[in-house]
């Protein structure tokens, strides 16, 4: 795979904001080329190759944003091209997506949020290529995971990594045959890929539980995920996987209320495993759960959330690795934390 570092465009004519959000973008990957008017952005447009252009809509009172992203599109068809504006409903801006804009955000932009939008759009491009071998997509959906959804919320740095661990333990115990568990594997990977498309991101680190609104919001994130892993046919039992693993044994689950064995054997590993990680790890709204009040719960929901054999081989499991696996998102967690502060800006 390529290591060039992306190289972005960004444009906005607030001297203050452009240099802020290049040395923060350059901070969490990316070669930056700032621009401080429309004219200086066509001018490296039509001389220079990026990946991505990031612009301002409003310039002195008129929409010139607009003009960059046409000749963006005429000139780089294939980059990514992100509006900001600080006018949320100006018609010009609204147009200006219609024409072929990846993303709007309204000002002021959070860089790390961009950021996340910058790697997924990127990462989305390759994902589509012919001919990319397993650990091609390994890397990409890692890539798409880590600058994108652990990004925005911080706690559940390395949860789609541990998850995908976990998944190859319980699935080569049950014996499922290889194919099908490397296929498990990328689903562990990117299962709660789709939370980066939900219209608001503010309540992944809320503090506090959901409310019924943004409980109902969530659960839109397993069929999120699963439409946009892209169309590559290696990934086909991936995006049932992803999309199955809310749902529960009993049926109560979603987005399709699938009962027993309606979800795959994938699906079920995936669920109790997901599960498990997510009560282990530290959240803004909750803090990590004692092995002890995990086996509870897993008693409590066996043969109701959980399919009992597997839960029962994921228990065995548990009394050999449950002590070592209970610290590892504290541990990644961690690591995590001082990788973005070594990459700060200074």
């Amino acid at each position: 795979m390529n290591d060039k570092l992306p190289h972005i465009l960004l444009v906005d004519d607030d001297t203050r904001t452009l240099e802020v959000m290049a040395a923060a973008l350059a901070g969490q990957g990316f070669e930056v080329t700032p621009a401080a008017t429309p004219g200086t952005a066509l001018k490296l447009i039509e001389t220079s190759q990026f990946d991505a252009v990031v612009t301002d809509v409003v310039f002195d009172g008129f929409a010139e944003g607009a003009a960059v992203l046409k000749a963006s599109r005429a000139r780089l068809p294939e980059a990514i091209v992100i509006l900001m504006t600080g006018y949320p409903l100006i018609e010009g801006a609204v147009s200006a997506i219609k024409m072929g804009a990846s993303d709007y955000i309204q000002k002021p932009v959070d860089a790390r949020t961009l950021a996340a939008y910058l790697h997924r759009a990127l990462r989305e491009r390759q994902i589509d290529m012919p001919g990319l071998e397993f650990g091609d997509l390994v890397e990409i959906l890692s890539g798409m995971v880590a600058h994108t959804i652990e990004r925005v919320d911080p706690y559940t740095a390395g949860h789609g990594s541990r998850t995908r661990k976990y998944c190859r333990f319980l699935a080569e115990d049950i014996g499922v045959e290889r194919s099908r568990r490397e296929r498990l594997e990328l689903a562990a990977i990117a299962h709660d890929y789709g939370k980066i498309y939900l219209d608001d991101l503010g309540f992944l680190t809320k503090n506090g539980p959901l409310t019924d609104a943004e409980y109902k919001e969530v659960q839109k994130h397993p069929m999120l995920g699963a439409r946009k892993l892209g169309n590559h046919e290696s990934l086909r039992e991936v995006r049932g996987y992803v999309a199955e693993h809310h749902e529960k044994w009993d049926g109560t689950g979603y987005p399709h209320k699938k009962k027993g064995e309606e979800i795959s054997v994938e699906g079920r590993i995936l669920g109790v495993v997901e599960v498990f990680d997510s009560l282990s790890t530290k959240r803004s709204y909750k803090d990590v759960w004692p092995l002890e009040k995990v086996l509870e719960f897993f008693a409590e929901q066996r043969g109701r959330a959980f399919d009992p054999d597997v839960l029962d081989r994921f228990l065995v499991l548990l009394e050999r690795h449950g002590a070592k696996w209970m610290k590892e998102p504290a541990a990644d967690r961690a690591a995590a934390a001082a990788a973005r502060s070594s990459t700060v800006p200074g």
